[in-house]
C-alpha cells in the first residue's frame, strides 16, 4: 500500500470542491506549477488524491523550474518534487533556465521566464488549465504591493482566482494549440499560508523553505516580513477578511465602471488589406477618437489603459499615459512611443495602434500551407531598394512575401464592373502582355478614380489616413512608369472603365491562398478554363498579337 492512500482517502473530496468553485470540470487536463514549497506540495497532494479516488479524475502533469539562483538549494529542491511526484505516480518535467540579464527587478524576470515555461509545457502537452499555489497571503501581498508602488482602480482588486495566460503566437501554432484556451487558476487563494503549512505538517507531509524568502533586500519579503506584520498590529486579526473585503467592493464598483468602457475595441483600419497579408491583420488597429472623447477622464484613462494593454501586450507607465491623455484633450495630432516598439498616432478622427515592424517582417517568411499553386517560386516581392519588382503575366499571378497575391486575367466585357478594394477592372487597351508588381518609391504619382488630376503618391496615401509605417507595404500594379492599381485603395481614372471599352482587364488582391478565379497552374505555366474574352459581334475571334501587346500611352 502507497504510504499517502489514507491521507488520499481522507482528502478524498477536497479536490472537487476546490475544482468546483475555480470553474475547473471534472478530468481536466491540468498542469501544476511545482515549485516544492508548502503552497504547490498541498495541491500535488490534492491532486493526487482526487486521481485516486474519483470517478472522473483530473489529468495530471507538474513542472518544476529550477531558475539556478540558490546553487545547491535548487539542485536540492527540483530533487524534492522529483522524487514526492514518482511516489505519488504523477507525470513530472523539471526545466532549467538562465534568467538573462535586463531591465526589471530580478523577481519579474523570475516570473516571466517560469510562466513562459509554464505556457510552452502547457502547450506542448495540451494541459491548458495551469495550476499555481498562490494563497491569501499572497493575495493580500501583492494587494500591498500595488498600493504603495501606485496603481490605478482595477489594481486594488487583488489577483484574480483565475486568468488568462498570454503565450507566444509560434508556440502556440507550433503545438497547435489554441492560445485564448491557456488559463491560470489559483484555487488556494482562500486559504492563509499558516493553514496551508498546518495541513501539512498535521499529517507528517514535507515541503521545501526557500531561504530566499526571508531576504529582505525583496521587496515582496520586506512587505511580508515588516509592513504586513505591521498593519495586521494595527488593524487586528480581522485585517485580512477587511482588506479581501475591500477588493471585492473595488471589484463591484469595477463591473458597474466597465459597463461604460467595455465596448471599446480596436477595429482593423479600412486600409488593412491594403498594406497587410493575412498573417498581419490582427495587429494593432483603430478607434474613433470621439469614443474616448465623450468618456469622462478617468473613464478615460481607464479606457485607453486596457486598450493599450489588450493592443500591445502591455500597458504603457503612468507618464506616457498621462502624456497621451494630455494630446488627447488638448486635440493635437501627434504620436507616442510605446513600450516594445508599438506606436500610437493621434490622428484627428482616430487613434491608430501601430505594430512594431519586426513583428510585420519576422512573420511575413511564414510560407502559407496551400500556396503551391502560386508562380515565382524562386523568389517572393517585398519591400526592398526601388528596383525591386516582379513581372506580372496577363493572365498571371505575383506571390507576395506576406501571404497574399495579385492576379491579372482578362474578362468579359459583359460582366457587371466590381466595386470592391480587393478587385478592379481596368480598360485593357493598349496595355502589355507583361505588367510589374512593385513597391512605392520616391517621385512617384498617381491619378485617383475620380479625381481631377494626379498627385504624389505619398500624399493620396495619407489623404487616404495610412500612417508612413504602412505605406511601404502598399503594392502597385504598373505598366511601365505608370502605376494602374494602388492595390487595395484605387485604380487609376485614366483606365477606367468606359461604354467604349472592349477590352478589360481584371486585378484581384487574394489572401487565402486560393487560386485566382480563371488562372490554373499547368505543368508549362497558365491556363485559361475558359474562352479568351471577345468582343460582340466577333464571330469568336481571338485576339491577335498586337491586340494586348502595344505599351500605353
Amino acid at each position: 500500500m502507497n504510504r499517502f492512500d489514507a491521507l488520499h482517502r481522507l482528502w478524498s473530496r477536497r479536490w472537487s470542491a476546490l475544482a468546483r468553485t475555480a470553474g475547473i470540470p471534472e478530468g481536466e487536463r491540468v498542469l501544476l506549477a511545482l515549485s516544492g514549497g508548502a503552497d504547490s506540495v498541498l495541491l500535488l497532494h490534492l491532486l493526487a488524491a482526487a486521481a485516486a479516488t474519483e470517478v472522473h479524475p483530473p489529468l495530471i502533469r507538474a513542472v518544476h523550474v529550477n531558475h539556478g539562483l540558490r546553487g545547491a538549494e535548487s539542485e536540492a529542491d527540483e530533487r524534492f518534487c522529483a522524487n514526492l511526484c514518482r511516489a505519488l505516480g504523477i507525470p513530472f518535467r523539471a526545466e532549467r533556465i538562465e534568467l538573462e540579464s535586463g531591465a526589471g527587478s530580478l523577481e519579474a524576470r523570475a516570473r516571466a521566464a517560469r510562466y513562459r515555461v509554464l505556457a510552452n509545457e502547457a502547450l506542448r502537452t495540451r494541459h491548458l488549465t495551469v495550476l499555481t499555489g498562490h494563497h491569501a497571503d499572497d493575495a493580500l501581498e501583492t494587494l500591498l504591493l500595488r498600493w504603495v508602488r501606485g496603481t490605478g482602480l482595477h489594481g486594488l482588486r487583488g489577483p484574480h482566482a483565475s486568468l488568462e495566460l498570454t503565450t507566444d503566437a509560434a508556440a502556440a501554432e507550433l503545438h497547435g494549440a489554441d492560445a485564448t484556451k491557456l488559463r491560470v487558476v489559483r484555487p488556494l487563494l482562500a486559504l492563509r499560508r499558516e493553514e496551508v503549512r498546518r495541513l501539512l505538517s498535521d499529517h507528517g507531509l514535507a515541503w521545501r523553505e526557500d531561504r530566499s524568502n526571508d531576504d529582505v533586500a525583496f521587496t515582496r519579503n520586506r512587505v511580508r516580513k515588516r509592513f504586513l506584520p505591521f498593519l495586521e498590529e494595527v488593524g487586528g486579526p480581522e485585517l485580512v477578511d477587511n482588506l479581501r473585503a475591500f477588493g471585492r467592493a473595488v471589484e463591484d464598483l469595477e463591473h458597474e465602471l466597465a459597463a461604460a468602457t467595455a465596448h471599446l475595441a480596436w477595429r482593423p483600419p479600412s486600409w488593412v488589406t491594403a498594406t497587410r497579408g493575412p498573417w498581419d491583420r490582427e495587429l494593432g488597429g483603430v478607434l474613433a477618437r470621439g469614443e474616448l472623447m465623450r468618456l469622462a477622464r478617468p473613464l478615460r484613462r481607464r479606457a485607453l489603459w486596457r486598450l493599450l494593454a489588450e493592443g500591445t501586450g502591455a500597458g504603457p507607465n503612468r507618464t506616457v499615459l498621462e502624456k497621451i491623455l494630455l494630446d488627447l484633450g488638448a486635440g493635437k495630432a501627434c504620436r507616442h512611443a510605446l513600450p516594445a516598439d508599438w506606436t500610437l498616432v493621434l490622428r484627428a478622427d482616430e487613434l491608430q495602434l501601430l505594430p512594431p515592424a519586426s513583428r510585420r517582417q519576422g512573420r511575413a517568411r511564414l510560407e502559407h500551407p496551400q500556396q503551391g499553386w502560386l508562380p515565382f517560386a524562386e523568389g517572393e516581392a517585398r519591400p526592398a531598394d526601388e528596383g525591386d519588382s516582379r513581372p506580372l503575366a496577363v493572365p498571371g499571378q505575383v506571390r507576395l512575401a506576406d501571404g497574399r497575391t495579385i492576379s491579372a486575367e482578362l474578362v468579359r466585357v459583359d460582366a457587371p464592373v466590381p466595386r470592391q478594394p480587393e478587385m478592379v477592372e481596368l480598360d485593357a487597351t493598349d496595355l502589355p502582355r507583361e505588367l510589374s508588381v512593385r513597391w512605392p518609391r520616391a517621385g512617384d504619382r498617381f491619378h485617383g478614380l475620380g479625381a481631377p488630376g494626379s498627385k504624389r503618391l505619398s500624399r493620396f496615401l495619407a489623404d487616404r489616413g495610412i500612417p508612413r509605417e504602412e505605406r511601404p507595404w502598399v503594392p502597385l500594379v504598373s505598366a511601365g512608369p505608370e502605376i494602374l492599381w494602388v492595390t487595395g485603395l484605387s485604380p487609376n481614372d485614366r483606365r477606367r472603365v468606359r461604354p467604349e471599352t472592349r477590352q478589360r482587364l481584371r486585378l484581384t488582391l487574394h489572401d487565402d491562398g486560393t487560386p485566382a478565379h480563371g488562372c490554373e497552374a499547368g505543368l508549362g505555366g497558365y491556363r485559361l478554363p475558359f474562352s479568351p474574352p471577345q468582343e460582340p459581334g466577333d464571330g469568336g475571334r481571338k485576339p491577335s498579337s498586337g491586340d494586348f501587346s502595344r505599351a500605353s500611352g
